[in-house]
């Protein structure tokens, strides 16, 4: 019986300790933000909730309530046709704000960029990136999503990536779409 219970402490340290290292691995390495359900919640419309960063002028940071703002193109109830791995279509309305009215408003391109990739607060991302023509020649169509079906995108968001299928017909559009988007990245 003392045995047992001995093996059962050391699995359980060894367990602990293991757990240990990998979050510190994804709040570090990763950039992984454990509070940031938390901010959803707690958080006002004053709280940075995207960056634009990589080959931009300068790393940019916007509100909920920048995001909103007439100063960017607003797309309100837009269809988007989706398709998943399985094959599986589907469509959804998003409501939200233009990518491309961003990078062009506050004129953040740098020199040779050419792609963005949408990255999550989770680490999630699209294993390829996306061409800057896609969002530029497409504008209603590549979006920063903060409502889904008429409701605030609360426990996946605040907001989240979205990319109509006529926009990309030859991929799978639910890679493209990324819960609890926090950062993006041109390349």
């Amino acid at each position: 019986m003392e045995k047992r219970n001995f093996n059962i402490l050391v699995a359980s340290i060894v367990i602990g300790i293991s757990i240990f290292w990998l979050s510190a691995y994804s709040f570090v390495i990763l950039e992984i933000d454990p509070f940031h359900n938390i901010e959803n919640i707690f958080g006002g419309d004053d709280t940075v909730v995207i960056t634009i960063k990589g080959n931009v002028v300068e790393e940019f940071e916007l509100t909920l309530s920048e995001l909103k703002s007439d100063k960017y193109t607003q797309v309100t109830d837009k269809p988007f046709h989706l398709i998943n791995a399985i094959g599986r279509e589907f469509d959804t309305v998003y409501s939200g704000v233009s990518l491309w009215s961003i990078l062009e408003v506050e004129n953040l391109l740098g020199a040779g960029a050419s792609t963005f990739l949408f990255i999550g607060a989770d680490g999630y991302y699209a294993e390829t990136p996306l061409s800057l023509a896609l969002a530029e020649n497409n504008p209603e169509q590549v979006l920063i999503a903060y409502e889904q079906n008429g409701e605030p995108i609360f426990f996946d968001g605040p907001l989240m990536s979205a990319i109509n299928y006529s926009v990309i017909p030859d991929e799978i559009t639910t890679h493209f779409t990324i819960k609890y988007l926090k950062t993006i990245l041109i390349e």
